[in-house]
């Protein structure tokens, strides 16, 4: 893409809008387009920051790659277009509702969907309704389906004055209603729209290259191209998009199907010599869905599956689903139904029985077995099944209803308003409405709306197993699956609005040239060096060698768990002479070691004991489980942060591999890295190489280590968030959401020491909060690591996006702000964003073999120009291994570089901190420090369920609220449920081990 400017530059437009003219990112000049036969305007893109970039650095190689990524030419678009914004608010209702701003009954997953449809409806009949506005000619305009519109400026006759117009039931078809009726909860309800002119974009000349024009032109792009899929074939879910007219890939369960998509982003990148282009990314995408199944059989498989496997998959446990609340809570208070409805009320109330994009309107009455129902039934009558109505009430969680158990008459009441005998009385109903507008619904009427993603805290074991695997789609498939959706979903030969516009995109993906950087090297006892073989990444400890820091340990306590029979006088022998032989300083005799049998379930027991060790100086607990992931992991893991003592559990097979003395070699060795870093030993270092493979790396290693490593501390924040609802529901005076968990890492006076904590913030809270206190923490630590301040701090950060990076310069602020705080003005500040999940992929130009490892590009893969986003420092590296599937690489966006190192610095640094995992004796996907921070995050997840599950929650709560009544009223969720997240950190986290890996 280039922006050309005319000969002789206009008054106007080089010096911005005349008074009254269009908004800042397209501000007013000349309508005539100028001669575009003139030399480009380059964009000006930073260079690689710092005087230190000659060749500190050098990659071991070059490799040629192909991408996901395509060019976009818009050359041919109209020099400048008119921007308009459309104002929708759904009428009628207790209060007014702007749609494009969204609300809680049409917000999230499916709903995305049927608003983007309802307003794209809306849009197209305001423009049947004014064609002296319009025009006749729809493809000259495109739309966001939320509150912009681009027009071409020769079509558009509206001029500055704003368009007012209420759209009714009457005014649509009958078709269209079908469609508008879906976001509705009451159908005498009315919309009023209100256009406006808001500037111009530029396609060419001076305007065209200010940041706000810049991106404005990316999103003219995003729409045209997104015009096709607007229509009830595809559900759209942000830049995400689902083909319903094509059937699952595959279904791991009778409630679950798993469906192909694919991710399309725009965006402006780095292009060559430094002149930005519009690039488009597509990304295949696999996602699990609810079958569009009938709520009785969805129930009946549930309770099957509930008493077939083990607890570990099932809702309610740490790797399953989301343990819920009491019966009735619900997304906001929005408790609406599921699809079904009542067969003799086909009119009333449509919108609680809001259908798919797609519906079949025919109920779903055959697909349930009469017995297993009955089954189902029997159980609840019974109850004697302890943990049945929460697990079930846990599934159905995310979905549209909540089951809940009423008193008989509420029964009767159905019977009486609809003359219609319950078949199953005894199971649970479904609330629609709140307070005196309740209506309750029996299951045996409903059915599971089509088009509902499973929310990865809801995906069982299963499905999360059938997502990788032999059903991962490797690159040569995956490259194919893009060209089907660039010409079958896209229509990129033929798409009208495309066309119209003047807009191309690219049949072939960029191609280019990327580095390859050679591997750390690794450092153990008595400065044993360890560097991977030629084409691997993958090291061993030599014979004989040991840890870098062997840990001392004191005394260990082994417990076999509900009859696990491992002979325990026999392992704790050989797990004690293995210690031994890897360097373990092991003070006391394996004799003297406590023995243990003890009973999962006790919970109290468990914790009474696990003080009386920690106050009998035990290092460590070991615990031997029948299961592999069993439930009392996670209560162990709990105890460990309140208690204060380390704990690793292991298989019962995994302990056999440590009695029988052959085989399981490596299943040995894997216990003892984690077991050293748990009694705070440090496997080994990792440092600049001087070469590899008889190639020059480093030209100056002792400066490089130096300057890189010697006083720097890296620290990593990582976030996983919960429902998107209010922690506490002041309606119903519980405690029902989930909130962001925080982990974060850091690095002590060893590069490989590490560090950390988890801590709770307000549910879906982006943006790092007490940053002050946490980044003070962090430096305390190395300063009683190493003695002194660090003289630059290195931070790794996740869960921010291409929209994020305002938030995070706000991050940056506040962590200056805490250097200043506590002396440490002078240390440098180095902050990264951490794209894991990016789109973009990286795959050999020339695709060979059958294997992952095969048709992958290799570890050490980066680029570091051309499809990185422009005007940013950003690289793009690929440290794992691919295993299964195609390999996904990880974005790199430096915002601040206060050392002023080089780009060929960082992306050296970064890959060389992928293989202080020591777990692992191979880099995973990112640093270590960010690695270490997502296993915190999830530990704090399940510190908190379980924190709930055994009923302290209620007295963290109770506490809060009696200290801050003035809050527990409507209107102060956001500051309670603050207050909450921080009584609730303190709670769990009371003797959490400092300095040491508990989370390994």
């Amino acid at each position: 893409m280039s922006f050309r400017i005319p000969k002789k530059v206009r008054t106007e437009d080089a010096a911005g809008a005349p008074s009254g003219a269009g908004g800042a990112s397209g501000s007013g000049g000349s309508s005539n387009p100028p001669n575009r036969n003139n030399p480009p305007i380059r964009f000006t893109t930073p260079s690689s920051s710092g005087s230190s970039n000659a060749k500190t650095f050098q990659p071991i190689g070059k490799c040629q790659v192909q991408t996901n990524v395509f060019k976009v030419d818009i050359t041919k678009l109209p020099f400048r277009l008119t921007r308009l914004s459309m104002e929708t608010t759904l009428c009628g209702g207790k209060v007014d509702v702007n749609l494009t701003d969204g609300h809680h009954a049409v917000s999230g997953g499916i709903n995305d969907s049927e608003r983007r449809l309802a307003l794209h409806t809306i849009f197209l009949k305001l423009f049947q309704r004014h064609p002296d506005i319009f025009g006749t000619d729809i493809l000259q305009y495109t739309y966001d389906c939320a509150n912009t519109i681009y027009g071409f400026e020769t079509a558009y006759k509206g001029g500055d004055a704003k368009l007012e117009d209420k759209i009714e039931r009457k005014d649509f078809s009958d078709k269209e209603w079908e469609i508008i009726s879906r976001i509705l909860r009451r159908q005498s309800m009315f919309f009023k729209v209100i256009l406006s002119a808001n500037g111009y974009v530029y396609s060419d000349g001076p305007n065209a290259l200010k940041d706000e024009n810049r991106q404005e032109l990316t999103r003219v792009v995003e729409n045209c191209s997104s015009e096709v899929l607007n229509t009830t074939d595809y559900l759209q879910y942000g830049s995400q998009t689902f083909p319903m007219n094509e059937a699952p890939v595959f279904k791991p369960d009778a409630t679950t199907e798993i469906r192909c998509g694919f991710d399309k982003a725009v965006r402006l990148a780095e292009g060559l010599a430094g002149t930005p282009e519009i690039v488009v990314t597509i990304d295949t995408k696999l996602s699990p869905f609810f079958s569009a199944i009938s709520a009785l059989k969805f129930i009946c498989s549930k309770y099957a599956e509930f008493k077939g496997v083990s607890t570990a998959s099932q809702p309610g446990s740490s790797r399953g689903n989301r343990p819920g609340g009491g019966f009735g809570g619900d997304r906001g208070g929005d408790r609406r139904g599921f699809g079904g409805r009542d067969p003799r009320a086909d009119q009333r109330r449509r919108s609680r029985s809001r259908s798919p994009i797609r519906r079949d309107e025919k109920p779903v009455s055959d697909d349930w077995n009469y017995n297993e129902v009955k089954e189902v039934q029997t159980a609840y009558e019974r109850g004697t099944e302890k943990n049945l109505l929460g697990r079930i009430e846990d599934a159905l969680k995310g979905l549209l209803v909540v089951p809940i158990h009423l008193p008989k008459d509420k029964n009767r009441n159905i019977i009486e308003k609809y003359d219609y005998q319950i078949k199953f009385p005894h199971l649970p109903l479904v609330v629609s409405g709140r307070l005196k507008n309740e209506t309750f619904m029996p299951l045996e009427l409903l059915r599971i709306v089509p088009g509902q993603r499973i929310k990865i805290q809801k995906m069982s074991a299963n499905v999360q197993s059938s997502m990788t695997g032999q059903n991962a789609t490797l690159p040569r498939d995956h490259v194919l699956r893009i060209r089907e959706i660039l010409k079958g979903h896209l229509k990129i030969e033929n798409n009208p609005h495309l066309k119209k516009f003047g807009i191309h995109v690219a049949r072939e993906p960029i191609q280019m040239e990327a580095m390859m950087l050679s591997p750390a090297q690794m450092v153990f006892f008595n400065r044993g060096i360890v560097v991977p073989p030629p084409g691997s990444v993958q090291f061993r400890q030599g014979k004989g060698q040991k840890y870098y820091r062997p840990a001392k340990i004191n005394n260990v306590a082994v417990v076999n768990f509900d009859g696990a029979g491992t002979n325990l006088e026999t392992f704790s022998a050989r797990l004690h002479a293995t210690c031994l032989k890897n360097g373990l300083e092991m003070r006391k005799p394996y004799q003297e070691w406590l023995k243990y049998q003890w009973n999962s379930n006790d919970a109290s027991y468990i914790k009474a004991e696990m003080a009386k060790m920690r106050d009998a100086q035990i290092t460590i607990i070991v615990a031997i489980t029948p299961e592999k992931k069993p439930d009392v992991h996670d209560v162990l893991k709990y105890f460990e942060a309140s208690i204060g003592l380390q704990t690793i559990q292991i298989h019962v097979n995994t302990a056999d591999c440590f009695v029988r003395e052959a085989g399981g070699a490596q299943t040995v060795d894997n216990v003892m890295r984690k077991l050293n870093l748990k009694c705070g030993g440090i496997n080994y270092l990792v440092e600049v190489p001087q070469s590899y493979d008889h190639k020059v790396v480093c030209a100056n290693v002792v400066f490089m280590q130096n300057k890189l490593f010697a006083k720097t501390q890296f620290v990593g924040f990582e976030m996983t968030h919960g429902a998107s609802r209010t922690l506490y529901d002041q309606s119903q005076g519980t405690f029902d959401g989930e909130p962001t968990v925080v982990g974060c890492s850091y690095s002590l006076k060893a590069v490989t020491d590490l560090g950390g904590f988890h801590f709770l913030q307000e549910r879906n809270e982006y943006k790092l909060k007490n940053l002050d206190s946490k980044t003070a923490e962090c430096l305390e630590q190395y300063k009683k690591s190493a003695g002194a301040l660090p003289e630059v701090l290195v931070v790794y950060r996740t869960g921010a996006g291409e929209g994020d990076f305002k938030r995070v310069e706000e991050e940056v602020c506040d962590m200056r702000k805490s250097l200043e705080k506590v002396g440490a003005s002078k240390t440098k500040l180095v902050v990264v964003v951490v794209q894991k999940t990016s789109h973009t992929r990286i795959f050999p130009k020339e695709i060979k073999g059958n294997k992952p490892v095969e048709q992958n590009v290799k570890s050490g893969t980066c680029i570091d120009g051309q499809i990185t986003s422009a005007g940013k420092e950003e690289f793009i590296l690929v440290c794992q291994s691919a295993l299964i599937g195609t390999v996904r690489p990880v974005k790199y966006t430096v915002v601040a570089n206060e050392p002023g190192w080089s780009k060929i610095e960082m992306v050296h640094l970064t890959y060389f901190l992928a293989f202080g995992h020591q777990a692992s004796y191979q880099p995973p996907a990112i640093p270590h420090v960010l690695y270490a921070a997502d296993n915190l995050a999830k530990r704090g997840r399940n510190n908190f369920l379980q924190h709930k599950k055994l009923g302290l929650l209620t007295k963290s709560v109770k506490k809060v609220l009696e200290q801050n009544k003035d809050l527990a009223i409507e209107g102060h969720e956001a500051e309670l449920d603050g207050l909450l997240a921080d009584s609730i950190t303190e709670a769990m986290n009371k003797m959490a081990v400092k300095n040491r890996s508990f989370w390994a």
